[in-house]
């Protein structure tokens, strides 16, 4: 290889490293917006009409749930474990719950 062929493969590695943490940047501010409008559909409609929303509640743990159990996977912190198993299941009562209440 040469040094323009060397350079070359260089900065092309760099690109890829660039998208990449690009990428992972843009899921975590994703994610913190979404779980941000989840809470704030939770709270207004808890306030403005008196029942908690359970869909939205589900899906919020879903995210977070998700995201911890990402991150254990990585870096292997056993409270991400538990933290994203804890909210997966609470994301799993709130579907059963919303569906019931739907079905009845």
């Amino acid at each position: 290889m040469n040094k323009d062929e060397i350079l070359e493969k260089s900065r092309q590695e760099n690109k890829d490293e660039m998208e990449k943490e690009v990428f992972l940047k843009a899921g975590q501010r994703s994610c913190a917006v979404g779980s941000i409008i989840c809470a704030l559909i939770i709270v207004l409609e808890t306030f403005f009409a008196d029942h908690v929303n359970l869909s939205i509640l589900a899906l919020y743990f879903a995210m977070t749930g998700t995201m911890l159990l990402s991150k254990y996977s990585k870096l292997k912190k056993i409270h991400e474990l538990i933290f994203g198993s804890i909210q997966l299941v609470l994301s799993a009562i709130c579907m059963v719950l919303y569906i019931m209440r739907l079905v009845r």
